[in-house]
């Protein structure tokens, strides 16, 4: 699903029903595939930028374009490799040798005229960008999954030191289960048949800073190891607030940045240059970049937390009625075709006058 919205609607940037879906399609998220599904898109959007508009009220708009995504789509989308690989970074040249590496002063020194003249000519770009109609300092990261996914890993090093102290087994499990329960976080562990590696709950955003926040640490580890990877946790979630509002001072986060990622890797306590990952990088090094830059929305604003509510409003309204994708036989429809119709004709009512004429159908119930 790709969607559109307007930045300057402040009020209204943060509500899922003011994003609208331009491509909808079933299937796995390819890069062939997109290229052939978005080709009508790239050309109206270079045609946008190059020319603008002008309304119905003969007014021309200039018009300046941003992109923001899970990191998977982002990539994708610039033709770079793997989030996994050597050379991943979308802004700048670091390597996943030079993570962990304070020597270095990593900022955006990638160009999207360079990408688009020569993708080669940066390591990691192995295609063309798909919108290479938009600059590199609008490729703006998500702070939802900047925070669902570190979460995740400091959630992950939390499980790997219970293993590492001999002490992961039905206990610590059970120890688990009824503190989230205490928190009110549903969460339970399985095996899969076959396998001895126990899998675990994939929690929602708001259930990860629930656990990140009031996770009590002293029912799994001694009070001042609790207390170590409390205060580091802490100052994660510090950090996440931080970055969702509009007016942090951008070196002072840089500076708290780069004092957790420093916090991480400490070697007395806690963990490892291998456990750096991508967006960590990005939190201390183009974040505050990004906020310098993009400070008249702040970056919130780019946040896909409401695309993800309106791709969930999607299933459940459009889906959860029947597994068939409109059911069988003659009367099937496509729930593609059902949401992308529903969503005409919104935007038809919502610039029409004709829905004050229309006398709403009124519900009965009885017992």
């Amino acid at each position: 699903m790709v969607t559109c919205s307007i930045l300057n609607d402040f009020d209204n940037i943060y509500r899922p029903e003011n994003y609208y879906t331009i491509i909808l399609y079933p299937g796995v998220e390819k890069y062939e595939t997109l290229n052939i599904i978005l080709e009508p898109l790239i050309m109206e959007l270079r045609k946008l930028k190059e020319e603008g508009f002008r309304d119905n009220q003969n007014r021309e708009w200039k018009i300046e374009l941003y992109f923001s995504s899970d990191w998977k789509f982002l990539a994708m989308c610039l033709g770079l490799n793997a989030a996994n690989s050597k050379y991943f970074c979308p802004w700048c040249e670091v390597s996943k040798e030079q993570q962990g590496d304070f020597s270095y002063e990593w900022t955006i020194n990638k160009t999207m005229d360079q990408v688009r003249e020569n993708y080669t000519f940066y390591k990691g770009h192995i295609r063309p960008a798909i919108f290479d109609m938009i600059p590199l300092q609008n490729w703006v990261p998500d702070e939802l999954h900047i925070m669902l996914h570190i979460t995740d890993v400091l959630w992950r090093l939390v499980i790997d030191e219970l293993k590492s102290r001999n002490t992961w087994g039905n206990r610590a499990r059970n120890v688990i289960i009824e503190e989230m329960k205490r928190i009110d976080v549903k969460f339970h562990f399985w095996l899969e048949v076959g396998s001895t590696s126990w899998q675990y709950t994939s929690l929602m955003g708001q259930d990860k800073l629930i656990v990140l926040q009031h996770f009590d640490l002293t029912k799994l580890f001694p009070n001042s190891r609790a207390t170590q990877i409390r205060n580091l946790w802490d100052n994660f979630y510090l950090l996440h607030k931080a970055m969702k509002d509009q007016k942090t001072d951008a070196k002072q986060f840089s500076d708290d940045a780069r004092a957790w990622l420093c916090q991480f890797l400490d070697s007395n306590h806690f963990y490892q240059a291998g456990d750096i990952t991508p967006y960590m990088h990005v939190l201390v090094y183009h974040v505050p970049e990004m906020m310098r830059i993009h400070h008249n929305f702040g970056l919130a604003a780019f946040s896909c937390s409401a695309v993800e509510k309106k791709n969930h409003q999607q299933v459940s309204h459009f889906f959860k009625k029947t597994t068939k994708d409109g059911g069988i036989g003659k009367g099937r429809k496509s729930a593609i075709v059902d949401i992308l119709e529903y969503e005409n004709r919104v935007l038809y009512f919502n610039n029409h006058d004709e829905i004050d004429l229309i006398r709403l159908p009124k519900r009965l119930r009885s017992k």
